[in-house]
């Protein structure tokens, strides 16, 4: 008990350093290079059309995954099935939003580019900490985080506007349940659960960051495609990933 309690300790002592280191940060504006990207390249009328047809796999994988929520529906709690739905509304919608993001870059479509990601996150940190932790913590983190990740988004649009930009909010949903995972994974051991798929998805979404990072280098070097676009397929195969764990749970 005493073992349990102090994992759980160890977590929320993450959770509140990060939020403090945050806090004590200077607000973080949106810097507007992150809108020009490598691949600039127009075809059938499509600016950037690399860029915006590589979110089709979002958009495939998240009508799979919807249609795998529902089964959830009768198996799983209401809290387990309203995570999954709103992970893979969230990643339908991830599709459709950067593909309106990638079309026409700037701070407002930006909006829909980081909303419904921010629905994906928030959902699967959520039925990690609900399979991995505690059932009832895992519902609260969702609902908690998902409130929160809604508000940052907006928060951060209105700190822009007012010539204030702020995204240390945003930064916070995104990358505190990075540090989380591999502690979760640390601490609560469990051969019957899936931390094998989930360092298959951690591994992918590093290679997306990785090539997000390397977006110009990428395109020079291989001039057909840039780093942005291949992280799309990354993002796009860890998401696949995540579409397994739970297919695996609910179908078998």
């Amino acid at each position: 008990m005493v073992n349990r309690y102090y994992k759980g300790f160890v977590l929320i002592a993450v959770f509140v350093i990060t939020a403090i280191a945050l806090y004590f940060l200077d607000p973080i504006a949106q810097d507007l290079a992150y809108h020009r990207f490598s691949d600039c390249r127009t075809y059938l009328g499509v600016p950037h059309f690399m860029d915006v047809m590589s979110n089709i796999p979002f958009l495939i994988i998240g009508f799979m995954g919807i249609r795998l929520a529902r089964k959830a529906f009768k198996k799983e709690t209401m809290a387990y099935f309203l995570m999954l739905f709103v992970l893979f509304v969230g990643v339908l919608f991830t599709g459709l939003g950067s593909a309106f993001y990638h079309y026409e870059p700037n701070n407002f479509t930006l909006i829909f580019d980081r909303l419904p990601m921010t629905l994906v996150f928030t959902s699967f940190f959520g039925t990690i900490i609900y399979d991995y932790v505690d059932k009832r913590a895992g519902a609260w983190s969702f609902y908690t985080l998902f409130t929160v990740g809604v508000y940052s988004i907006f928060y951060w649009y209105y700190t822009e506007i007012i010539g204030a930009g702020d995204l240390r909010l945003y930064a916070f949903i995104q990358f505190f349940p990075v540090l989380a995972v591999p502690l979760i994974l640390i601490f609560y051991k469990n051969h019957q659960l899936y931390t094998k798929q989930l360092l298959y998805v951690i591994a992918a979404y590093t290679l997306a960051k990785i090539c997000e990072h390397f977006d110009t280098q990428i395109f020079e070097f291989l001039s057909v495609v840039s780093g942005h676009t291949i992280k799309h397929l990354f993002s796009a195969l860890a998401v696949y990933f995540i579409y397994q764990i739970y297919k695996e749970r609910i179908v078998g």
